[in-house]
């Protein structure tokens, strides 16, 4: 090992020594250069002879081994023309038998017939022998001409031979039989030895499946086995030519191939190859010699460079390193030693000494600069570690240099660990929202070169599990020459402030109290949708949802309540939308559901299933009840051709008439309802207004008999308004009443109401002198209720007219008393206590309403007449009619059945026990007065009741 060491370190092949003696051997390499390649000229040209040559050679082989071929053919021409063929077998076995003694090689001559059957034979035969499936006895017959045929050994011969065939041919030039003779392999191979073979050739002959008919040397040994594959595969394809090949024995050769005569006398091929070492043997003997030569001429070439490069330039050299080596370790007094001259060296060795003063006068300026960069280092090392924001530097690769302590804190590396390692294996952030890695900023800033941020909602992961929001910048370090030596990240935790900005994104664009998108987020949803329309056609649909009893929740159990039933029917709404959908409360009890691409039939089916749910959820608070109704106006659009206050109408307009036509429905939006809406108003509002003008308004009383004779009994008369038309057609309260509460003329016609009524049913009584037990009802509206100054209207008819109090009964509906039902108790209490009776008019609509009846302090109960319709074909109907006359019983109040319109309905009634009944049964509406007539009976619509 040493010595090994010794020779590496004397045969530096960075040495100047050996940088020479390369020189030297790059010199000596053209010459051997040129010596290979006359050699390799020498080698293709003896090739190229022993190609002529063995072309010759094989040629005279195959003209040879053909020559014998074709005195065979004329042999067994003569003998197929001779008459003791034609003779008995016996006279054709002698002459046959003659004619193979007389010529030498030949084993055997015979005649086939036809058939295959041997009948004639020099070789005595002892039995029958068919040779119809030999190949050249076939060819013979099929071709009509001499054949000669493939390698076979003898069965009866014992011998290798092969068999040529010729035809018989009878008078009519046709083929009547075959002769054939087996010539001995032995003497074909005789044949060819008198060709003289160069020393180590091979000469092969073999048929056309590759069996070897003759060899020289030692034919005993390879006639009748195969020749090696790649040998037969040339002989196939090249015929006549030359091929280096590989034979059975392993030895290389040069092959020269010929056919033996002409196709139609045989398939054999001849080959003779010599191996190649013979062939090139000369051209590689002077190759070696040429370069003995020139590597004696090389070694004394080296050695004289060895010389030469120590003498004049290595000692000289070496004490130039030798006093660099000195300089590096310190040593500013060394010097080389060196006669300073004009050669390189000496040149050199000036320039080494002057450099070493300079040096030595620049060490006191250098550990001067060198205090001032320690203190500017330790100041910056401090400002690093003081500030809030954390910092990291890399190198050029991006690896780690210098980590503050913020920075240690947010990845939970300390800087003796991160120090070396890739930025992004400690700096390690990903989307907050999408938890896909972010790039990393200290890779892009190396990249692109310059300063980089952060992407927003950027979170780092810290190593101890936790994560931080992070903002963040990576700029590149650059060296006073510009060169980019690393990178600087610096980044703060911003979680707190991203958790706020977050919270108060949230607030802005959700409900406080349902938690739902509020009126701004789903108005903007709905205008990007509408501009989406603009560059690609889709299909939405807009809901707009109203609540129906929202109000009698908020004002008769406080606001708590409402809160609860808005969160309520938010907790139904959400599970019914799809998760691509947006449900927002747009104010109040008001919702707006956004269908993004859903087909109009998908955007009814989610319509009726929440109208559905909303219908058939009550609403419980402490001992109450409330069923909950929902009207929804429904708006389907694939275009931007409705802006979004367009479209916002266009449902609030879908919503009013799904609660114009009953409420607790949908009503599917179309472009005519604006107009149809708008001109039904219109025109109702100028029609109620020409009815004040032009007295047009008419009273209707309809009788309400007692089902309970005895004890107290009323004569009731219901009042109800109908409007008469330019033809003196009455039309029924449910056709104006509407648009008069939309147009805020229910006050106006209630006022009318009371005082036309009070001033006829005062005449009459006081023209029958007295009320008895005769009873007038009226119905008040919710508006006038809302009315402060109605109350003082009413005393002041009782008081203009003379009117007693107690022959006024004053009905309300169900709905307006609940809904406003402060001012339904101010109005109750201050008439009832002067004798007014009160009725609940269209009672039972929710069974709520019995939460309300103790503090209503009303007379009489008149129970909706849906319930009264079904009683005899529903028995739910029923049960309802039934449960309302017990608690009504029970609280001491009378039933009013309304809409009794045929015996059977009538007869349960009293069945159940109702007090009272009205309807088409008891009898038809009248002109409130004159007093009831027959003539007066009118052919009325029916309608509901104001």
């Amino acid at each position: 090992m040493a010595l090994k060491n010794s020779f590496l370190q004397r045969f530096n092949f960075d040495s100047l020594r050996i940088r020479l003696l390369v020189l030297v051997l790059l010199a000596i390499i053209p010459p051997v250069i040129l010596t290979v390649y006359g050699a390799w000229k020498e080698r293709q040209q003896a090739i190229s002879m022993a190609e002529d040559n063995l072309q010759q050679l094989t040629q005279l082989a195959a003209t040879s081994e053909a020559r014998l071929l074709e005195g065979s053919r004329q042999l067994l021409s003569v003998l197929s023309t001779v008459p003791e063929l034609r003779g008995n077998p016996r006279t054709c076995e002698r002459f046959l038998a003659g004619v193979q003694k007389r010529n030498e090689g030949y084993v055997n001559f015979g005649l086939i017939q036809l058939n295959g059957e041997v009948t004639c034979s020099a070789y005595p035969l002892t039995e029958k022998v068919n040779l119809a499936n030999r190949d050249y006895f076939q060819r013979t017959v099929a071709e009509g001409r001499f054949v000669a045929g493939d390698y076979v050994f003898g069965n009866r011969t014992r011998k290798h031979v092969i068999n040529l065939g010729y035809p018989v041919l009878s008078a009519k030039g046709e083929v009547a039989a075959v002769l054939f003779a087996s010539i001995d392999l032995s003497y074909l191979d005789r044949f060819v030895s008198d060709i003289a073979l160069p020393a180590g050739a091979v000469l092969i002959t073999a048929d056309s499946r590759g069996t070897i008919i003759a060899r020289r040397p030692e034919p005993e040994k390879w006639i009748g086995t195969r020749t090696a594959p790649s040998l037969f595969d040339v002989m196939i394809k090249v015929g006549f030519g030359t091929s280096e090949l590989t034979d059975a024995d392993g030895i290389t050769r040069l092959h020269a191939f010929a056919p033996v005569g002409t196709s139609d006398i045989s398939g054999y091929k001849v080959s003779i190859g010599i191996p190649m070492s013979d062939i090139v043997a000369p051209a590689n003997r002077l190759q070696m010699m040429e370069l003995a030569t020139l590597a004696i001429i090389a070694l004394l070439a080296l050695a004289a460079a060895w010389f030469v490069g120590d003498v004049i330039i290595l000692r000289r050299v070496k004490a130039l390193v030798r006093t660099a080596n000195q300089i590096a370790a310190g040593n500013l007094h060394a010097r080389t030693g060196i006669r300073h001259g004009k050669e390189e060296i000496s040149q050199l060795a000036r320039a080494f000494d002057t450099m070493v003063i300079s040096l030595q006068q620049n060490e006191a300026d250098r550990a001067q600069s060198a205090a001032v960069l320690f203190m500017e280092k330790e100041r910056a090392q401090v400002t690093l570690e003081s500030i809030a924001d954390a910092v990291i530097t890399t190198d050029r690769r991006g690896h780690i240099e210098y980590m503050n302590p913020v920075a240690e804190q947010l990845t939970g590396w300390t800087k003796a660990e991160a120090e070396g390692l890739p930025s992004s294996v400690v700096f390690r952030i990903v989307n907050g929202f999408t938890r896909e890695p972010v790039a990393n900023p200290v890779e892009a800033a190396l990249e692109l070169q310059d300063s980089v941020e952060l992407s927003k909602d950027t979170v780092l992961l810290s190593r101890d599990g936790l994560e931080y929001a992070v903002e963040d910048s990576a700029a590149p370090i650059r060296d006073r020459d510009g060169r980019l030596t690393g990178v600087v990240l610096v980044f703060h935790d911003v979680t707190d402030s991203r958790k706020l900005a977050i919270q108060l994104s949230h607030q802005a664009a959700h409900d406080p109290l349902t938690g739902l998108f509020n009126r701004r987020e789903f108005e903007r949803r709905l205008g990007l949708a509408i501009e989406g329309l603009a560059r690609q056609s889709r299909q939405h649909a807009l809901l707009y949802l109203d609540l129906d009893q929202f109000k009698i929740v908020n004002d008769t159990c406080g606001h708590s309540a409402g809160d609860e039933l808005l969160r309520q029917i938010t907790a139904l709404l959400q599970p019914l939308v799809r998760d691509s959908d947006t449900l927002a409360r747009l104010g109040g009890d008001e919702f707006g559901a956004f269908l993004e691409n859903c087909s109009p039939e998908s955007a009814s089916r989610i319509a009726e299933k929440l109208r559905r749910t909303i219908c058939d959820f009550q609403f419980v608070w402490q001992d109450k009840i409330f069923p909950i109704g929902v009207s929804i106006g429904l708006v389907n659009f694939s275009t931007n051709q409705l802006s979004l206050p367009d479209l916002l109408s266009a449902a609030d307009t879908a919503c009013y008439m799904a609660k114009d036509a009953g409420r607790n429905r949908v009503h599917i939006y179309h472009p005519e309802d604006h107009l149809v809406s708008r001109e039904g108003e219109v025109k109702w509002n100028e029609r109620i207004q020409k009815a004040f003008e032009n007295d047009r308004f008419r009273l209707l009383s309809q009788r309400i008999v007692n089902l309970r004779p005895g004890g107290d009994e009323h004569l009731f008369d219901e009042l109800c308004l109908y409007l008469e038309d330019d033809n003196g057609k009455l039309i029924p309260p449910s056709a104006f009443i509407p648009a008069a509460e939309r147009y805020h003329f229910m006050p106006t016609i209630d006022r009318w109401i009371v005082r036309n009524a009070f001033e006829r049913h005062a005449a009459t009584l006081h023209a029958a002198g007295g009320i008895g037990h005769h009873l007038l009802m009226m119905r008040i509206s919710g508006t006038s209720l809302d009315d402060e100054h109605f109350l003082d209207f009413i005393h002041t008819q009782f008081d203009e007219f003379d009117l007693p109090y107690e022959s006024i009964c004053f009905a309300l509906a169900e709905t307006t008393a609940i809904t406003n039902l402060t001012r339904a108790l101010a109005l109750i209490g201050a008439l009832k206590q002067r004798g007014c009776r009160f009725a609940l008019d269209d009672f039972g609509s929710g069974m709520s309403s019995f939460a309300y009846l103790k503090h209503l302090h009303v007379d009489f109960l008149k129970i909706d007449g849906n319930y009264i319709k079904g009683i005899t074909t529903d028995p739910v109907d029923y049960a309802k009619v039934e449960a309302i006359e017990r608690i009504a019983t029970v609280m001491g109040l009378k039933t009013i059945a309304q809409k009794v319109d045929d015996p059977e309905t009538l007869t349960q009634l009293q069945h159940i026990g109702i007090s009272y009944a009205q309807g088409a049964v008891i009898g038809a509406a009248t002109l409130f007065y004159p007093p009831v007539a027959a003539n007066n009976v009118i052919d009325i619509p029916q309608a509901k009741t104001a």
